[in-house]
């Protein structure tokens, strides 16, 4: 491995340690339903163009999103993405905001037969929970003796994939899979306190992990209308899956500790461990359609939904509805050979998409809508070497939620992305 890339790949493990130390920071309430936050699961690139993949695929990107596309890989692809940015969310005139940063992806491509078979080993989260919600109210005792109290909510954790996927062309046609390891904790803490901070108050712990296989297939079908233009029909999902989980739950009384300005154990009501059970992960598919003229521009749309009706924890349901979205993008590069004008090589990126989410909450439905701008930049190729490097960037825009739903949320989210594509595994020849 060149020094280069070792330089890369400790330049984004630094990322990823920021990233980490940032998510800390967010605060979102709607993270305390189902899984939590369902992260953006697109690449750098496809969500400069709104999030549309089902139908993209490009011998220096790896798009996970349907595993038929690694059949174009043409070098090995080292893929790493970060992501950073804020929400702000109006709670009936009250607004308040936070920040947020994390890893994206982390993922390595590698042609087994060039252009024809790929294979894709990555690592990335799939949801996000971090709530931290205070509400006051009176608390009724005995039948007729009412109390004033605060109920506090927090909750933290996430869901990860580790997963390997492959695919494979077959002339026009292309099939691929991924396969994979989903797994990680999500806790959620409820606490009851009195005004008197001498009175005893309640704390209430759920700790659920997850660990469970899981897979998802694709197809892709790539028609040739001209010498440099193409259609490109795309297609991915999994059906219905059991993911095995253990939930650890702890009811305690607590009372608050002047010393150590926080509250402290003093009698355990309940406390169990390893109650093991099943979490049902919906059905997801998706399609898409792309047109492309090489080397200049590519158009295409996406529809997506998720069956999250079916969603249960441990057999229980939650506020979650059939969701879908549809999503329209596109790229544009002006002169991809051009010898002089950088810009000329730059490929400039535009999107945007509609939907439903997956929360309903009091029965009302929540719309969502995004726009997003991305663009690739080329990074200068070393002299005597196999390199080709890009350097993505997308800025997303979106708006969860309107004027009947409880809350409305604004999303500002900025995506970096970087691609080294080399021939990492060159039999050397010497005289």
């Amino acid at each position: 491995m060149h020094w280069t890339k070792v330089s890369i790949l400790c330049l984004f493990g630094s990322f990823f340690l920021l990233a980490n130390k940032a998510i800390a920071q967010d605060n979102s309430p709607y993270s305390r339903y189902g899984l939590g936050d369902l992260h953006n699961n697109q690449n750098t690139v496809n969500r400069g163009m709104g999030g549309v993949s089902q139908a993209y695929s490009d011998p220096q990107s790896v798009n996970f999103i349907n595993p038929a596309s690694y059949s174009s890989l043409l070098l090995t692809t080292f893929d790493v993405g970060v992501e950073g940015g804020a929400r702000s969310i109006n709670d009936k005139g009250s607004k308040f905001s936070s920040g947020f940063g994390t890893l994206s992806y982390l993922q390595l491509g590698i042609p087994l037969i060039t252009n024809k078979w790929g294979l894709n080993l990555g690592l990335r989260p799939v949801t996000r929970v971090s709530y931290n919600i205070q509400e006051s109210g009176n608390g009724t005792f005995f039948d007729t003796l009412r109390v004033p109290l605060t109920s506090k909510y927090e909750g933290s954790g996430g869901l990860y994939q580790l997963y390997a996927g492959t695919g494979v062309r077959f002339g026009h046609f292309s099939v691929g899979v991924n396969l994979g390891y989903l797994f990680g904790n999500i806790e959620n803490n409820t606490r009851l306190t009195f005004p008197d901070p001498t009175m005893y108050a309640s704390h209430r712990m759920f700790r659920t992990t997850y660990n469970s296989f899981f897979y998802k297939v694709g197809v892709q079908y790539r028609a040739k209308l001209k010498s440099d233009m193409d259609l490109t029909f795309g297609a991915s999902g999994s059906l219905k899956q059991n993911m095995n989980a253990r939930q650890e739950i702890l009811n305690e009384t607590v009372q608050f500790d002047a010393s150590s300005n926080n509250y402290v154990t003093q009698d355990t009501v309940k406390y169990t461990k390893g109650d093991r059970g099943t979490v049902v992960f919906p059905q997801e598919f998706g399609a898409g359609i792309m047109l492309r003229k090489f080397d200049k521009w590519m158009i295409g749309v996406d529809f997506n939904s998720s069956q999250w009706e079916n969603y249960k924890n441990f057999g229980n349901k939650d506020s979650l509805q059939n969701s879908w979205k549809l999503a329209v993008g596109g790229q544009f590069v002006p002169n991809a050979t051009a010898l002089s004008g950088y810009w000329n090589r730059v490929a400039y990126r535009l999107g945007g998409y509609y939907g439903k989410d997956y929360l309903q909450l009091q029965g009302v439905n929540m719309p969502t809508l995004g726009f997003t701008v991305g663009a690739g930049l080329p990074v200068r190729r070393m002299p005597y070497s196999n390199q080709y490097s890009m350097i993505n960037l997308a800025f997303e825009v979106a708006h969860r939620g309107n004027n009947e739903t409880i809350l409305k949320e604004n999303i500002y989210r900025i995506s970096l992305g970087f691609t080294l594509s080399d021939k990492w595994f060159i039999k050397r020849k010497y005289e």
